[in-house]
């Protein structure tokens, strides 16, 4: 019996789950409720790393081609560090303010330069996890004031089309307007909550 507890808590701590802070703001709204997302995901005992974009050096993807014969990018700067980070995650939660109906831009270079995991998956037909492993994902986006029923269909889509070249399933998102001034949503606790509730439910 008491093995069989110690197997169980070993593959609870050995679950992976990666934050990606895509605001340029630091202690924002999407970075407050992402921090509720992680807090979840650690009560149900995922180990969760932070990836803060903002203080990363990540050139954009030049379109050179170079991913394109071994799956690997060819631009030397911190995105060097990122890709086995993504590959060896169980769950990834993803948070951004609302640019234009899409994400930041600084969250918009991260994805782009994994054109490169694109490349190792449809060019070269190599798997992007061991034994192909599915990954599960989560977005947290946040504007400013309610613009219609399309504010969010950009953000969602490229989270959708990022998760999918990943092989993450996408497992769902919290969608938030009213969220104006900087640090609001430390008050709104239903929100905390549902961001609280997502993370530790995602991989369990």
């Amino acid at each position: 019996m008491v093995r069989k507890k110690f197997q169980k808590a070993k593959r609870i701590i050995m679950k992976k789950v990666i934050g990606i802070f895509g605001s340029p703001r630091k202690e924002g709204n999407s970075d407050i409720l992402l921090n509720s997302a992680i807090k979840g995901a650690e009560s149900n005992g995922a180990s969760v790393e932070k990836i803060i974009i903002r203080d990363l050096q990540i050139a954009p993807c030049n379109a050179c081609g170079g991913c394109w014969e071994k799956g690997v990018c060819v631009i030397d700067d911190d995105m060097q560090k990122m890709y086995p980070k993504l590959v060896d995650a169980n769950g990834i939660i993803v948070a951004s303010p609302i640019y234009f109906m899409g994400v930041s831009a600084q969250l918009k270079a991260f994805i782009d330069r994994c054109q490169a995991f694109w490349a190792r998956k449809y060019v070269l037909n190599l798997s992007i996890r061991e034994g192909g492993r599915i990954a599960k994902g989560f977005f947290i986006a946040t504007a400013a004031r309610d613009t219609g029923e399309g504010l969010f269909a950009g953000a969602v889509k490229t989270i959708k089309a990022f998760f999918h070249v990943l092989d993450t399933q996408y497992m769902g998102d919290i969608l938030c307007v009213g969220l104006e001034e900087k640090g609001v949503a430390s008050k709104r606790q239903e929100l905390l909550q549902q961001a609280f509730d997502a993370g530790n439910k995602l991989l369990y």
